[in-house]
């Protein structure tokens, strides 16, 4: 018995390549960073961070695919113990980084900043800060 396709029709299965289906998101984020050559602000952010938050603050850039286009968001871990039991303690020390933020050139690449007050706070809420847009209990009442 003979198989249906013949030698001249090609195979209509893709291949995959071990590993290709998931790159390494450190890596596609650190590859976004360099092409679009964003390391200037990406270590002014990290002097910003520490300088305001001291000197256990780390920025770490975050690729984000949104439809066909590539996002880029730099998260600030402040990594202020004190801000999982007084957010309100920690709102100054946001509010003066975002006054010197205000200060730093800024790339042409469309990118996001997002600050994560500290370790305890997941990854998710410093990406997708939907707590801001919430009416605060002031508002609500």
């Amino acid at each position: 018995m003979t198989h249906p396709r013949t030698n001249d029709q090609p195979e209509r299965r893709q291949r995959r390549q071990i590993g290709a289906e998931a790159p390494n998101p450190r890596l596609a984020a650190a590859q976004y960073v360099s092409r679009h050559r964003l390391e200037p602000f990406y270590r002014a952010l990290g002097g910003l961070a520490i300088a305001v938050f001291g000197p256990d603050a780390t920025v770490v850039p975050h690729l984000r695919r949104e439809g066909r286009r590539q996002r880029l968001t730099f998260v600030v871990d402040a990594a202020s113990p004190e801000a999982t039991l007084d957010y309100a303690a920690f709102l100054p020390l946001e509010q003066a980084f975002w006054t010197a933020y205000a200060h730093v050139p800024k790339p042409e690449v469309p990118l996001a900043v997002a600050i994560r007050p500290a370790r305890g706070w997941c990854r998710t809420e410093a990406l997708a800060p939907f707590f801001t847009n919430l009416p605060t209990p002031d508002e609500a009442t």
